[in-house]
């Protein structure tokens, strides 16, 4: 038997669907659809399936198995949109994550500004039965969706934020409570300075430059950077 491939994954995956009544359009959005900072060997398969009856994709695994071999699959929140997603672990550790909509619930994502970012980022239209993705994907080519960034105001009280849970950091560890200071350092006061970093960028690059969401492709010279300056 070849060996499993996302071309080949995608392939059967399409043969599914396209006989699923449930399943009406499938995009998909991330790295395999971006033309800047493109899919590398490491990248994995982002799709969102939008469905009569999401529930019967996310709690019953069994079609999956109509694709390929399954090793790994759990359910967890979808980072925008607010909705559920079934991330997959397939053989030859093809990773795919299955972001399932509701059809109803397109005329609200549409209006997530958050959400027509990540599609502005690249999508592509694999399967639309009765082209429900029109509107959102013209929406998601509107030059004006761009993240406005924070006001002095707020990059102030960040500032604050971010020195006061490293005094409190310092307190838990000095006390001896290492998980809860490392906790703290770890994740409230990165979150602090990741979005600092982004808004020190737009500040030099223009509110229109693409920080990107999460931590993705940031280099460490601008942590660097920021600190000389707080």
């Amino acid at each position: 038997m070849d060996k499993l491939t996302y071309g080949k994954l995608l392939e059967e995956f399409v043969l599914f669907a396209q006989e699923d009544e449930n399943i009406r359009a499938v995009l998909i959005v991330g790295s395999r659809a971006r033309k800047e900072m493109p899919a590398d060997k490491w990248s994995d398969l982002d799709l969102v399936i939008f469905a009569n009856n999401p529930q019967s994709l996310l709690v019953d695994e069994k079609w999956l198995l109509k694709i390929a071999k399954v090793h790994i699959t759990f359910l967890e929140n979808t980072a925008v949109g607010g909705g559920t997603e079934r991330r997959v672990l397939f053989e030859e550790g093809l990773d795919v994550d299955f972001a399932i909509f509701s059809v109803s619930s397109l005329s609200v994502l549409e209006r997530k500004s958050e959400v027509i970012r990540v599609l502005s980022k690249g999508v592509r239209v694999l399967i639309d039965k009765d082209s429900l993705t029109t509107s959102i994907l013209q929406k998601s080519k509107d030059e004006n969706n761009i993240d406005p960034g924070l006001e002095a105001a707020e990059v102030n009280n960040l500032i604050n934020d971010f020195w006061y849970h490293a005094v409190l950091a310092s307190k838990k560890i000095r006390r001896g409570e290492l998980l809860d200071g490392k906790s703290i350092c770890d994740s409230y006061m990165k979150n602090l300075l990741i979005l600092l970093v982004k808004t020190q960028t737009k500040l030099k690059k223009g509110a229109d430059f693409d920080t990107w969401h999460g931590f993705r492709f940031l280099k460490n010279g601008q942590i660097l950077t920021l600190f000389k300056h707080l």
